[in-house]
């Protein structure tokens, strides 16, 4: 079968399936899941949806220490890799192999209501005495940041080697998420951090923070992969959840949260 679970339907309805569907989910996902959640609920009446966010390596480390779950959709193919490696991905019509299912990208972010703003462009980073906020290196959004960052000195004309280390020599804060790198900022604790572009349209960030744009050149696309697990307690259902989230309604609830598609037309 290559096309959907075969008791499922494309609109993400499952006739007759009953039970809980544990999901653990990158916590950027946390909005736009949660949505998606409610839908498939809503076509599935006997199915409670419980989400558990997290950084996506915090998860896949729960994963492998024996932690139940049905579903798991990281914030990059790294963990999702690591995950595969350890053997707790099923072996399902998917074959085993995880499914791009988003993509995002990148922002700083700088905190409202500043007299003086010490953020006002991204080469301002690299300023004396900025406080930088950044994901530690093992979380996805912090590997991107720094994939990112060591861009910006690469295209500026001619190269800034020195720009990359003159920024990461302003990080003073590692966070276990990316959530947590935007409150940091929302608070006022740091002068920017580099999230998400969805996390800075978050709720509980929105209209606390302004984005300043990273460079197209320089900035880099995140890959939302997402895959059944083994354990999961009902392998038809984990597998209808993911075909809903692929299927032209999850894609739409994702994309109203701003995440891009899994691939260009």
């Amino acid at each position: 079968m290559g096309c959907g679970p075969a008791s499922g339907a494309a609109d993400g309805s499952l006739a007759g399936s009953t039970g809980e569907l544990a999901v653990f989910a990158a916590v950027s996902l946390s909005e736009a899941f949660s949505e998606i959640a409610t839908e498939f609920e809503s076509r599935n009446p006997g199915v409670s949806v419980n989400i558990n966010l997290a950084g996506s390596q915090r998860l896949r480390t729960q994963l492998e220490h024996g932690a139940r779950a049905d579903v798991f959709a990281s914030a990059d193919q790294k963990q999702m890799n690591l995950a595969k490696a350890s053997g707790v991905l099923a072996n399902g019509i998917l074959g085993g192999k995880p499914a791009v299912f988003a993509t995002n990208r990148l922002v700083v972010i700088v905190p409202v209501g500043q007299k003086n703003p010490r953020v006002t462009s991204i080469d301002d980073l690299a300023g004396q005495g900025i406080k930088l906020a950044l994901a530690l290196p093992d979380v996805p959004a912090g590997g991107y940041a720094r994939e990112m960052i060591s861009n910006l000195g690469v295209r500026e004309t001619p190269p800034d080697l020195q720009l990359a280390e003159k920024i990461m020599a302003n990080v003073v804060t590692l966070e276990t998420n990316v959530r947590s790198v935007a409150a940091k900022v929302a608070l006022g604790e740091v002068d920017a951090g580099v999230v998400y572009s969805t996390g800075a349209a978050a709720d509980f960030v929105r209209g606390r923070v302004r984005v300043i744009p990273i460079p197209e050149a320089s900035n880099v696309t995140a890959a939302y992969p997402i895959a059944a697990l083994r354990e999961a307690r009902d392998p038809l259902l984990a597998e209808g959840f993911i075909f809903f989230v692929l299927s032209p309604k999850g894609q739409s609830i994702l994309a109203t949260h701003g995440f891009g598609p899994a691939a260009k037309p």
